[in-house]
């Protein structure tokens, strides 16, 4: 008999792993409340093979519906993986053509966006293209001393074919009383201010006042009632997520506690990080730079994500390639460590990295909707909060989490692998 129940407990567990989200909705799971979270959790990490995921979840629900399958899974997977001996030669197909850089484009050693960072090209600079990496979305370009480099192709574009001479002047036109329009305003300058209080303090920009629609009416319940919001006042916020280098620092000069694992280090985004660990980096932030830092509140985040744009993705509706950093959204992608935190393109306010990355703290308590959240872009707070917001979906996510509405929660005080976060501050 012990056998047989034991085999019926697997079985349940093996149906409800595989349950499509419609069966969910249908009434079969719970639509709402705690239940739902774990699921929607469970989900994201079934298919991982990295045993931090399952101890990740055990931290969150010790008692969880898949506490006693996550427990074999972390057992199975704690075994280290064998250090790659070495590379094969890399293929490159040679070229000889000029290129035009599309946005602002890291140069790399090697082509993969954690190699090392030779430098940038700008916006707008022509650079010679000598060969494309087979299999891979690289270019080779040529650089002073005949050195190898590289640049993600996605940044890179053909010159446009020069522009047609213009048609010579048509005769000046008879004496007209009709009076010639009004001039038209010059549109405000689409660059950034970008400010950065101390050596040590991370680059923030500026954003201004302005109104927009939070969540949306097509999302998960979470992401309703689609309902608008007011910035009243100007504020700062990350033009990057917070790196590990820069926590690094904080550790290093005694103002936050807690150790990055080995590795953990250079431009990625700091990561394993709770929300009580933010908020003690951002004290020493404070105390360093004399201005006052915070978490940004969700709705300052969301403006900042969206960045004028009222698609799913501050690109448009459908998802592209390379554009974030997660699992399928294109692009070079590692499972063992996000991309640089300025590897993909920045969105139109300047800022980097608010699809994919890291999760990113906010400064709100969470609420499973929006029903009677603030309309003037401030948090949303209560005195027995546990569980803050998180936002913008992580590297090792799928395409579904970092859409700009998109938003989850996690405890204070427990740290996980995928979760991080940019600074922000109020301006005067």
């Amino acid at each position: 008999m012990k056998n047989k129940l034991s085999l019926a407990y697997v079985m349940r567990l093996l149906v409800m792993i595989t349950l499509p989200v419609g069966i969910a909705s249908a009434g079969l799971l719970p639509q709402d409340g705690e239940a739902q979270y774990e699921l929607e959790f469970w989900q994201s990490i079934q298919s991982s093979t990295d045993a931090g995921d399952y101890e990740a979840y055990l931290e969150a629900y010790p008692d969880g519906k898949f506490a006693p399958l996550a427990r074999t899974r972390a057992a199975r997977y704690k075994k280290d993986t064998a250090p790659v001996t070495g590379a094969p030669p890399l293929a490159i197909a040679d070229m000889d053509i000029w290129y035009e850089v599309v946005t602002d484009a890291n140069v790399r050693r090697e082509p993969v966006s954690q190699s090392e960072k030779l430098g940038t090209l700008k916006r707008g600079e022509r650079v010679h293209v000598t060969g494309q990496v087979t299999g891979k979305p690289w270019y080779r370009i040529q650089v002073e001393d005949k050195v190898a480099a590289y640049v993600y192709a996605e940044l890179l574009r053909k010159p446009a074919a020069a522009p047609p001479k213009p048609a010579p002047a048509p005769p000046p036109a008879a004496r007209s009383s009709v009076p010639p329009p009004a001039p038209v305003a010059a549109a405000a300058s689409a660059e950034p201010e970008v400010v950065r209080d101390c050596p040590a303090c991370p680059e923030m920009i500026i954003l201004p006042p302005g109104g927009f629609i939070m969540g949306d009416p097509k999302g998960d319940r979470s992401e309703k009632p689609a309902h608008k919001v007011s910035i009243r006042q100007p504020f700062a916020i990350g033009k990057y997520e917070v790196t590990a280098t820069q926590w690094n620092d904080c550790v290093e000069s005694g103002g936050c506690s807690h150790k990055l694992k080995e590795g953990f280090t250079g431009d990625t985004p700091v990561r394993d990080i709770s929300w009580s660990d933010a908020r003690e980096y951002l004290r020493w932030l404070s105390k360093t730079s004399g201005k006052t830092y915070r978490l940004p509140t969700e709705a300052e985040w969301e403006y900042a994500a969206r960045a004028g744009t009222a698609t799913r993705y501050w690109w448009g509706d459908k998802l592209g390639a390379g554009e974030a950093n997660c699992k399928d959204c294109g692009g070079d992608w590692h499972k063992d460590k996000p991309a640089d935190v300025d590897a993909f393109p920045p969105n139109p306010f300047g800022l980097y990295a608010t699809s994919g990355g890291v999760w990113e703290w906010v400064a709100d308590c969470w609420y499973s909707d929006y029903h009677g959240a603030p309309a003037d872009g401030s948090s949303r707070d209560r005195t027995d909060c546990r569980e803050y917001v998180i936002r913008g979906g992580a590297w090792r996510n799928d395409s579904t989490y970092v859409h700009s509405a998109s938003r989850f929660k996690y405890d204070a005080y427990v740290r996980y692998l995928l979760n991080g976060f940019r600074v922000a501050r109020s301006v005067p």
